[in-house]
């Protein structure tokens, strides 16, 4: 029989299910353990990896495990997630919290289709159990993936699985209900500094902003059907362009005319880690000015919007002007391995992964 024998599988889902219950606290206030949890169901029911994703394809790059890491780039890269063979499972995983390749697929599609023998045969993938959940009505799947050797998934392991849907359900709503209030959050922390900030998502609808942001709104700058838009022509067309599902934003600043007053300039900052959340959806944060106002202190927003430390804010607007990380030690009066754990932090809040990435971050934020 391929896949897991009906007794142990039985057993790792046992342990798979009060190991999940276990850690649904943590995983609500900290959406870092649903990589955890992902592990745990690819070692529980005996497959290669797993992909955590939205059934209309948007925010793929939540979540996936390290094992499919390379097919989940090529799968994004390449464009097959613009016609994915598999979605065909989705009113499936809709009603009864599961699909699989045998509910949707002949062998003769699978021996021929390019899904199945370019994109997972190149990665020695080949089966797929599809465990749905919904979140604030949208549709998310939990893809787990096994390769031919594995074999498919058993209909005594999809009736098991099935039951980790409501225990996803619940979690991913409790996750984004905090992820929601730390965005709020967010916009308020820009309040304190005197900055107009608003969220989007990536569909370039608004999220959360606060009311600095919203003094900003009128004739010229609107919110209209949930999306920020103006009526300087070239700027809308550049606020239109945020609504990217996939990819960093293409511009950095937008300038807004208006008919009775100076411009305004909005900031576009792309979220990553932490502040974006796993369910919330943010993935753009929006920072507005008008000239002449006084700049807000870089360390600040680098607080603000990255929940740096004081420290880690310092030490991240330091290395930015190009010193080293020996040199900024110094300046500090800290040890070389308290500037290493703090930059390793640093990388870890903001999404960068060198210093000149540092240098753009900063050098964005401030202006």
């Amino acid at each position: 029989m391929s896949g897991v024998r009906p007794d142990l599988f039985a057993r790792l889902h046992d342990d798979l299910e009060a190991g999940f219950r276990e850690d649904l606290e943590e995983a609500v206030v900290d959406p870092a353990r649903w990589q955890d949890l992902a592990e745990r169901a690819v070692r529980a029911s005996g497959s290669e990896g797993a992909l955590l994703l939205r059934s209309d394809r948007t925010g793929l790059e939540s979540l996936c495990t390290a094992s499919l890491a390379d097919a989940s780039r090529r799968y994004f890269d390449e464009g097959w997630h613009r016609d994915d063979h598999r979605m065909r499972g989705i009113p499936l995983m809709r009603t009864r919290g599961i699909a699989v390749d045998q509910d949707f697929t002949t062998p003769d599609e699978i021996a021929r289709l390019p899904f199945y023998q370019d994109l997972l045969a190149s990665r020695g993938l080949r089966w797929f159990a599809g465990i749905g959940f919904a979140v604030k009505g949208r549709l998310w799947c939990l893809s787990l993936q096994r390769t031919v050797e594995q074999g498919p998934y058993e209909p005594h392991e999809q009736r098991r699985l099935a039951t980790l849907s409501p225990l996803l359900q619940r979690a991913a709503l409790l996750t984004s209900m905090v992820e929601r209030a730390r965005l709020a959050g967010l916009t308020q922390a820009f309040e304190l500094i005197d900055r107009a900030a608003l969220i989007l998502d990536a569909e370039g609808r608004a999220l959360r902003w606060n009311d600095a942001f919203g003094a900003l709104l009128g004739r010229d700058l609107k919110l209209a059907g949930g999306r920020l838009t103006a009526e300087d022509p070239e700027a809308a067309r550049q606020l239109e362009a945020l609504a990217r599902p996939f990819g960093r934003p293409p511009i950095s600043a937008v300038v807004a005319a208006r008919q009775d007053g100076p411009p305004i300039v909005i900031h576009v900052v792309p979220l990553v880690g932490p502040s974006r959340g796993l369910f919330a959806g943010a993935t753009t944060l929006l920072l507005g000015s008008v000239p002449g106002t006084p700049p807000a202190p870089a360390t600040a927003i680098l607080q603000a919007a990255y929940r740096l430390t004081p420290a880690e804010a310092r030490l991240a607007q330091a290395l930015s002007s190009g010193i080293s990380l020996a040199e900024a030690a110094s300046r500090f009066a800290i040890t070389a391995a308290t500037a290493r754990s703090q930059l390793k932090a640093i990388f870890a809040k903001t999404g960068a992964t060198r210093q000149s990435d540092l240098v753009r971050l900063v050098a964005g934020l401030a202006r």
